[in-house]
């Protein structure tokens, strides 16, 4: 392992294993289970997890702090990325990330895409990906060349806990590891970040330990992380402009110090595919969510989503663009989004169960039951077998 790598790795698992000193605490599922609420496993228990993902031979990495300051983990499986792709020096500022906001040129298109064309040899010098711009008509004439595309750095995505009450997609992420741990990856890489927004699943947990039903959506700052990000940043169709935004989008794009270390840590990376688990709508979901112009290869994702839908459940999920989901409202500053436009990655998102609520009055009134199902067998293995197969870049 490169000196790099390794110092990464180390600096990843002493980061960890000091939130686990602050953040042990007695079983969450225990007082769950007692409420009808599942056995899901609380901060400290999600962070062994991944001490014990380090331990069969995952790669560890530090790649920037939240709010609070709680650290930002990302899992790394398979072929090994740039050495620096994971890096993070503590008490340094914050990695510059483009600040594009409401009305820039760039908008969220494929900036890097368009640096790694069909034919560009890999290894060869390139711009970085911020030094140019695809117009929009550009964009819908065709997708961004897929970075790592026949390449052998090759990478999948995959994030999680990104909306703070959706735990079954942090519980499906790490039973998803802990497959893929086992596997042979060839030459691709696994770049996974299970909790996105440690601050607010923090909170959640302690609402939960304490007994208070509230809703939590955003970061420490109630920001929404995933309205965050820098793909068609702000942007409002009819019905936001006549209700006004629902969340916090943020000052601008990327403002959120969690958004900004993905953005930094993924910036060096050849993707060509990403996945985003969430709750609670039993729907396979792909781009666009910020216009209501079709993607180019939206076949191409349409294929790969209906093959999931139909696994993912004994009752097949629904398989639609996001916007269509929406019921054509437009969502800004989603990864799903952002990893399309700016890697060219096929990407989708995945809305874990249906929620399930049942009769129980408990559950009614629960906000945490409203996106997680009772029984986590019902959901998370089937799923995991469902997506398998796109993580690791079988063809459509």
């Amino acid at each position: 392992m490169p000196k790099s790598d390794q110092g990464s790795e180390e600096q990843g698992r002493a980061a960890l294993r000091a939130a686990l000193f602050v953040h042990r605490r007695a079983p969450l599922s225990r007082l769950l289970g007692r409420r009808g609420l599942g056995p899901y496993r609380g901060y400290g228990e999600l962070l062994e997890a991944l001490d014990r993902l380090a331990d069969r031979g995952a790669q560890l990495s530090l790649i920037g702090r939240s709010v609070r300051g709680e650290p930002l983990l990302a899992v790394q499986l398979g072929a090994a990325g740039p050495a620096h792709a994971g890096g993070y020096r503590e008490g340094a500022g914050r990695a510059a990330l483009p600040a594009q906001g409401k009305g820039s040129a760039t908008n969220g298109a494929a900036l890097a895409g368009a640096h790694h064309g069909r034919g560009a040899p890999d290894g060869a010098d390139e711009p970085a990906p911020d030094d140019a711009a695809m117009s929009p008509s550009a964009e819908r004439a065709g997708p961004p060349a897929r970075r790592g595309a026949g390449s052998r750095e090759r990478t999948t995505v995959i994030l999680s806990g990104i909306h703070p009450l959706e735990w079954i997609g942090v519980e499906t992420h790490l039973a998803l590891l802990e497959r893929l741990a086992t596997e042979d990856l060839g030459g691709r890489s696994i770049f996974a970040v299970p909790i996105v927004n440690p601050d607010g699943l923090l909170r959640v947990e302690m609402n939960l330990r304490a007994g208070r039903r509230r809703y939590v959506r955003g970061n420490a700052r109630g920001v929404d992380l995933n309205r965050n990000f820098d793909a068609g940043w702000y942007e409002r169709g009819l019905v936001q402009r006549l209700i006004g935004l629902v969340s916090s989008p943020g000052s601008r794009p990327g403002s959120e110090p969690e958004v900004e270390a993905i953005a930094h840590a993924l910036s060096p990376r050849r993707i060509d595919r990403a996945l985003s688990l969430h709750s609670a709508g039993g729907a396979v979901l792909y781009p666009p969510a910020h216009s209501l112009w079709p993607v180019a290869d939206a076949a191409e994702h349409r294929a790969f989503a209906q093959r999931i839908a139909r696994a993912a459940a004994r009752k097949p999920y629904r398989a639609t663009s996001y916007v269509r989901f929406a019921w054509g409202v437009r969502k800004a500053g989603l990864e799903i989004d952002w990893l399309h436009d700016r890697h060219g990655a096929l990407s989708l998102l995945v809305e874990c169960s249906r929620g399930e609520l049942g009769l129980r009055p408990s559950r009614l009134v629960e906000p945490f039951a409203w996106y997680n199902p009772r029984k986590l067998d019902d959901a998370a293995p089937q799923l995991v077998e469902a997506v398998l197969p796109f993580v690791r870049g079988a063809r459509a």
